[in-house]
């Protein structure tokens, strides 16, 4: 693998999430900050008008931070311009040129992902110190950076899948719309594990997107073997699925895409 390409193609990315100020200004500050505030007002009041045994896994200032890990993570671990990214190379007939890249189309998205998630990383990095100077230790700290960077891979594995779909829509907004939902309601943001219903906390817990918005979060509030043995466990099985599913789906794709002269 060409490794220069590489360090390019994440400088590249970097770079184009640090000269767009204003949409980093935007994910950091209003998207994460407001939503936040509206949840801080809703546990308010709901703690304030329950007792402690009517509401199951977390205190109110755990709750507090649960929020502010899975809205942070939800800004690290977006998938959103890769799949506009994709959806444009396909509508326009772009593709050929980056068959000839020195790296493959999976790789050259990849390492623009990481690029551009970099920035995103600073917020995570700020609670796990704070949380390791005035937590309990260490381990919940680096258990949640170390979680967040691996499953940084499965939501990119899981975004270029999605992006995949591209080949056989007209534009990717349905995808997009789909993605955010998922994320926002099986990945953890809507509500923690412990507050679902019975009957659906199964697919709650062993769904992709909680590995990448509430799995981190979780470990970092109650750190213990077992739940760092699942989340790594539940990692390698959807790792080898999605990116199963993903060459599968992307020589499909190759084959039903056609360009000019193609």
């Amino acid at each position: 693998m060409n490794s220069i390409a590489c360090v390019s193609l994440f400088k590249t990315g970097l770079l184009s999430s640090y000269r767009d100020r204003s949409m980093l200004i935007t994910d950091l500050v209003i998207a994460t900050g407001i939503p936040f505030f509206i949840q801080f007002a809703v546990w308010t009041f709901v703690y304030e008008g329950a007792r402690a045994d009517e509401l199951p896994g977390y205190s109110l200032d755990e709750m507090y931070l649960y929020y502010i890990c899975v809205l942070a993570l939800g800004r690290f671990n977006n998938a959103y311009d890769l799949v506009m990214d994709v959806s444009e190379h396909v509508r326009q007939g772009q593709l050929e040129s980056f068959f000839v890249k020195p790296l493959s189309y999976l790789s050259y998205h990849f390492y623009i992902f990481l690029g551009g998630a970099s920035l995103y990383f600073i917020p995570l990095v700020v609670i796990a110190v704070y949380m390791g100077f005035t937590g309990t230790g260490w381990v919940g700290p680096l258990g949640f950076l170390g979680l967040s960077v691996l499953n940084l891979v499965l939501c990119f594995i899981v975004g270029f899948l999605m992006s995949l779909a591209a080949f056989w829509l007209t534009k990717s907004d349905m995808i997009i719309s789909f993605q955010v939902v998922l994320s926002s309601v099986v990945g953890g943001t809507l509500l923690p594990l412990s507050y679902w219903p019975e009957t659906i906390k199964p697919f709650m817990q062993y769904n992709p997107f909680r590995l990448f918005i509430s799995g981190p979060a979780e470990f970092l509030l109650r750190p213990s073997m077992a739940l760092g043995v699942e989340l790594l466990l539940l990692f390698i099985v959807w790792f080898v699925l999605i990116y199963g599913a993903c060459s599968i789906f992307y020589k499909l794709a190759c084959v039903r895409y056609s360009s000019v002269g193609g």
